[in-house]
């Protein structure tokens, strides 16, 4: 079997930040990165002097292709009084979206939904080219926040397609950007395409296709024992394999810094949305660990939590979709503790 390419990594160069202290973010703030510096910072759970350490992953919270959703979205509503919306949760985070909500940003599930001369904001997955075509054709206004990963994996399930391969897209069939990627493929006359989400389910899903060349992309949140298992899989079935790896750097550093974190403590707690791929798959990770751990959305679900009794050293994370405003409210109540 001939591999042609070739596992294309982004060039990964990031500057950890340290988080803002707690409550000093304001609770408007609508970007930024909770990555702890170097050093990852230990903070004393509580005044008394209480043993407990909280230790802050060295990656989490808003990556780069979130926070120019959020930034774009709502500059779009500064700049115009016509009404704005966006076509599905502009991120996978509930709190987020009510803030947004609360500027006059509104969320819905379907065009028909948004009346004609409004604006319609492509939410950070992007979504089907028709869709794009039709807003436009209804005299709606769109602003694309589609993230620059998200648009680098359909460019490059486009150019597979046009190379002659089958694609098999990496990722949850039902998710939105794998939505929109294969409806980008799938635009090219000819095109055959896939999504699978485990390494049986591509062997199932090619079964009467073409399989002697196939062309490999991934969700941009896929966690890469997936995505390498599935590409091992692939190679029994190929006599020309070609590759691209693009899982996103935010979805590889935020996962590493997890997995190192999560063996220094005894309680990992994930904050973000429980509809976000990326940061259920961190909870997962930190699970597959053998840590204890515990995926929230926000504080209040950490009241009831008995085992944030007895651990001593608790790591906190959070995914690419989880501002800085969430993740300060769960560090300040730790840190608050008794």
């Amino acid at each position: 079997m001939r591999f042609v390419s070739l596992w294309s990594m982004f060039e990964m160069v990031q500057s950890p930040v340290s988080p803002c202290p707690a409550n000093t973010c304001p609770a408007n703030a609508s970007s930024g990165s909770a990555s702890s510096s170097p050093d990852t910072p230990q903070l004393e759970a509580s005044p008394q002097g209480a043993k407990r350490t909280i230790l802050i992953a060295e990656h989490a919270g808003f990556c780069h292709g979130v926070k120019k959703a959020v930034n774009r979205t709502v500059e779009a509503n500064n700049q115009t009084e016509k009404p704005v919306y966006v076509l599905g949760q502009l991120i996978h985070n509930q709190q987020e979206v009510d803030r947004l909500a609360q500027m006059g940003i509104q969320t819905v599930q379907s065009l028909e939904e948004i009346p004609a001369g409004s604006v319609c904001v492509i939410r950070t997955h992007g979504a089907p080219p028709s869709l794009v075509q039709q807003a436009q054709e209804r005299g709606i206004e769109v602003t694309d926040a589609t993230c620059p990963d998200v648009r680098l994996v359909q460019d490059k399930a486009i150019e597979l397609v046009r190379e002659g391969y089958t694609v098999v897209v990496v990722g949850k069939s039902n998710h939105p950007e794998v939505i929109g990627i294969r409806a980008y493929a799938e635009q090219i006359a000819g095109a055959t395409v896939v999504a699978v989400n485990h390494p049986d389910e591509a062997l199932e899903a090619l079964k009467n296709l073409p399989k002697r060349r196939i062309g490999v992309v991934s969700q941009t949140t896929q966690m890469e024992d997936t995505f390498f298992d599935t590409v091992r899989a692939l190679s029994k079935l190929a006599k020309e394999l070609k590759v691209h790896n693009t899982i996103c750097p935010a979805t590889y550093y935020r996962q590493h810094a997890a997995l190192d974190l999560s063996a220094q403590v005894d309680l990992m707690v994930v904050v973000g949305g429980k509809n976000s791929s990326n940061t259920t798959h961190l909870a997962q990770i930190c699970k597959d660990q053998g840590t204890e751990t515990i995926h929230i959305e926000t504080w209040q679900e950490l009241e009831e939590y008995a085992p944030l009794q007895v651990a001593r050293r608790v790591g906190v994370t959070a995914g690419a979709s989880t501002p800085d405003w969430l993740v300060d409210e769960v560090i300040d109540y730790l840190s608050n503790l008794s």
